[in-house]
């Protein structure tokens, strides 16, 4: 679980993040980002049905957030992200999963 401060916690900072923020696609996840005043990023993550049922959106959660968690590091900035799990994303490798959130971040400018 990511600590409180690094989470983005309620439905108008999501609506926000997706009106304003930039969006940045990759093979297994979609990313939306935008700059805060916080001092620190925070992340959101979601899947949606088309992921699979509970118990494959809750693994798929579980794994961003470790690869989120793993590698806060390496990421800088102020900025919001949200990282949406495409529908295609159940199955994939770890590393996989890991390489694709990297290389979008160095897109945003993050990494």
């Amino acid at each position: 679980m990511l600590h409180k401060k690094l989470r983005i916690r309620t439905g108008k900072e999501y609506n926000t993040i997706y009106k304003y923020g930039k969006k940045i696609g990759g093979r297994h996840i979609l990313v939306y980002i935008i700059p805060n005043k916080l001092g620190r990023n925070r992340f959101g993550v979601i899947t949606s049905k088309k992921v699979g049922k509970a118990v494959r959106r809750n693994k798929v959660k579980r794994q961003l957030r470790s690869i989120i968690r793993t590698n806060l590091e390496k990421l800088g900035g102020q900025h919001d992200v949200v990282v949406i799990a495409r529908y295609n994303i159940y199955g994939s490798e770890y590393r996989a999963l890991e390489k694709d959130f990297l290389n979008l971040m160095k897109k945003a400018g993050l990494c």
